[in-house]
């Protein structure tokens, strides 16, 4: 009996240690790390040397947190700074990835997120994010990122202003502002800054085109679901222009 006991506390210390629960069971807020602000769906985690598990509301978030969203998931992280990182279904990143430069967001990987970066006493707050294709400087803005399976990458700013760089061509660096977006493509620079409507999770419609219910914000559907109806309407150009198959949309 004193053994089965002693296994039983260790096992919930254990808990407390690695998931932050309170005596209810509830998970307790890391006040010193990124944590889980809003989930709707199925937010996965995968950490080193640990099965991938399913993370909780109010969750703490570790450097090198490799993050997937479900099917009509999506969740919001807000980091230590203030600044908020929304990802949407399909999505998969690593978050605070472990590098030299601190200052490094995250890595997506494939999907969509939005980004808000908060400022420092009313200064640029600058981080900085890369994809598979793209690296994007960031000097306190709200922006949105999108990246598909050919790798292609979408950046579009809502506010504030990103550089942004194709990773293979660093010396070819476009400027986005506030209702500007640009694709990155595998070895092209990327494209000259394009205006699109609306918000900048949506900055992948070809313009004017504007269906109910499809954009990013009502966590139903985004960038990637996009894509995926855009695979299977013939005959659009502008459309098909998301797979990152053919031109983009002007």
């Amino acid at each position: 009996m004193i053994r089965a006991g002693r296994r039983r506390c260790g096992a919930w210390i254990a808990a407390v240690v690695l998931f932050g629960l309170n005596a209810a069971g509830q998970v307790v807020p890391d006040p010193g790390a990124a944590r889980v602000v809003s989930l709707s769906g199925t937010l996965t985690v995968k950490r080193f040397r640990q099965e991938a598990r399913v993370l909780r509301l109010n969750e703490s978030i570790q450097p090198g947190d490799e993050l997937a969203t479900g099917e009509n998931s999506h969740a919001t992280i807000r980091t230590t700074d203030g600044g908020t990182v929304t990802v949407y279904p399909d999505s998969r990143l690593i978050f605070n990835e472990r590098s030299a430069d601190l200052r490094e967001l995250l890595h997506l990987f494939l999907g969509s997120i939005k980004v808000h970066i908060e400022k420092i006493s009313g200064r640029p707050n600058p981080h900085k994010l890369t994809t598979p294709t793209a690296v994007i400087a960031v000097r306190g803005t709200t922006f949105s990122v999108f990246v598909d399976d050919t790798d292609a990458t979408l950046v579009a700013v809502d506010e504030g202003e990103v550089g942004v760089v194709n990773a293979q061509l660093p010396d070819q660096e476009v400027t986005l502002r506030a209702g500007q977006r640009t694709w990155v493509r595998l070895g092209q620079p990327p494209q000259q800054a394009r205006a699109f409507r609306g918000r900048s999770e949506r900055a992948d419609l070809a313009q004017g085109r504007r269906p109910s219910g499809m954009g990013m914000g009502d966590g139903k559907s985004g960038m990637a679901a996009e894509m995926r109806r855009a695979r299977t309407m013939s005959g659009s150009q502008d459309m098909g222009s998301m797979s990152g198959r053919t031109n983009p949309v002007h």
